[in-house]
């Protein structure tokens, strides 16, 4: 089993802003992401990733979102 966990500040500051960057660019969407932790663990070839994450947006954003995925 491999393990792997990004926690510290710095790493996960400069990961949120390429998330938040690569999602604005792709999608469209103005999301404020801070990415609290990052686990990743691989067994047997497979690998499970577990993210913490809080995200901001604006309720228009939100709106956008939803009327994308058809809710």
């Amino acid at each position: 089993m491999d393990e792997m966990k990004i926690g510290s500040k710095f790493t996960t500051g400069i990961l949120s802003k390429l998330i938040a960057m690569l999602i604005r660019k792709k999608f469209g969407y103005d999301i404020e992401l801070k990415l609290n932790e990052v686990n990743a663990t691989v067994i047997d070839g497979k690998t499970h990733v577990h993210l913490d994450v809080d995200a901001e947006l604006e309720k228009d954003e939100l709106m956008k979102i939803l009327k994308n995925i058809g809710l």
